[in-house]
């Protein structure tokens, strides 16, 4: 089933590569006994990515050429690409301008749909784990799997953030977005005999030893220091009077699964010293540090024009995976944060929807680090770009 896609290409951009890791970067040992909790109620796999436990849940689940997919219209392409590697329908529902699902819309493209609706993804967005209780009623009353997506929560074999896990038959979490690892995904169960027929392979010898390599590497990434902050002025100021080589927007259509998806990875299991780095990592203070970063940059943009806060607040027990903040105006803003190597994500490859929310994000919200690697130099670089960039006007900007 051919899906239509906004792509944008930066090839023309001349980004340079990000002054700041945009995921952890190094070790924190120091585990204390009470985060050694086991949860013996859940069954666990584990995956080379997310990405690949996803789709093992939705095999179990019945996705396929005659089981169709809820998908979230606000996603990364990586949350559908094991649906289409499937062969499967997407369908993809509304949602909230907090990021919450739309029930209506959920109830009306359910009405519509010409294929028996298998599975449910519900995503808990950059790690504020949500309430889905409504949700997963909705999808018991109709026969169909709840599969929760807890890529962007602190969700491990020992430990998990307050109130994830609870809702889906199926979760799968991405723990290389909270440590310092080179690749890792977790398939989990409510009832572990779930998974019992699930199978992955060792990745091998070779590929352990790439991954401590590339692990040791991104520790010892050069570091920012008060030259690099004293630069900022200097920079914006040629970025402004230089005439901005904007990126192409483009729509086209794809009936496959993207690049990032690698079929012949879908059964490959995570490293073993990746595995190792997740268990004798500090969730308590991967929480606390994450939750400090993301609390700066709230106290840091709140009086800083042409953005706003998506969460301005959040729960004592989150365990934020990224700072999301919208633009006003991501022209010419965007392309100045980047230029100047801030590390931004953003989700402007989308299956194209009605959903009005999905299609003013795509480009418009902003994906920014406050992981527990990030030092106190790097914290304070990264906020005066923000907040020196987006106080330049746009009147006039070519």
């Amino acid at each position: 089933m051919p899906l239509d896609y906004w792509i944008f290409d930066p090839s023309t951009c001349q980004f340079p590569k990000p002054r700041v890791p945009i995921l952890p970067s190094t070790f924190d040992y120091s585990v204390s006994s009470n985060e050694k909790s086991a949860f013996p109620d859940i069954g666990f796999r584990h995956f080379s990515r997310g990405r690949y436990a996803l789709g093992e849940a939705f095999r179990l689940a019945g996705v396929g050429q005659h089981g169709a997919l809820l998908a979230p219209a606000y996603h990364c392409v990586t949350m559908l690409d094991p649906a289409l590697a499937l062969g499967a329908p997407v369908l993809l529902y509304s949602l909230k301008p907090d990021l919450m699902p739309d029930l209506h819309s959920l109830d009306q493209i359910y009405a519509e749909s010409t294929v028996p609706v298998k599975a449910l993804l519900a995503t808990h967005f950059f790690g504020l784990v949500r309430d889905f209780s409504r949700l997963k009623q909705w999808a018991d009353d109709k026969g169909i799997v709840l599969v929760e997506d807890c890529s962007h929560v602190l969700f491990t074999e020992r430990y998990r953030a307050c109130g994830a896990g609870l809702y889906g038959k199926f979760i799968a979490s991405s723990p290389y977005k909270f440590f310092p690892c080179a690749d890792g995904g977790l398939l989990a169960a409510q009832d572990a005999h779930f998974l019992d027929g699930v199978k992955t392979e060792s990745a091998g010898l070779l590929c352990e030893l790439r991954g401590i390599k590339s692990t040791i590497e991104k520790s010892r990434l050069p570091k920012l220091s008060k030259n690099d902050l004293e630069q900022i002025d200097r920079r914006l100021d040629s970025l402004v009077f230089d005439s901005l080589k904007p990126g192409v927007d483009q729509r086209i259509e794809r009936s496959a699964q993207s690049i990032q998806y690698s079929p012949a990875s879908a059964t490959t299991a995570s490293l073993l010293s990746s595995r190792w780095l997740t268990s004798h990592s500090s969730a308590t203070n991967n929480l606390s540090r994450r939750q400090e970063n993301y609390r700066r940059w709230v106290t840091a943009l709140s009086d800083v024009p042409n953005c706003h806060v998506l969460y301005p607040e959040i729960p004592a027990h989150a365990a934020p995976y990224m700072f999301p903040l919208y633009l006003n105006y991501p022209t010419p803003h965007f392309y100045w944060l980047k230029l100047l190597g801030l590390p931004v994500w953003r989700w402007d490859e989308m299956v194209v929807s009605d959903c009005a929310v999905a299609e003013d994000y795509r480009l418009h919200l902003l994906h920014l680090p406050c992981h527990q690697s990030l030092s106190e130099d790097e914290m304070g670089w990264m906020v005066a770009v923000v907040r020196k960039t987006l106080a330049l006007p746009v009147v006039g900007v070519q």
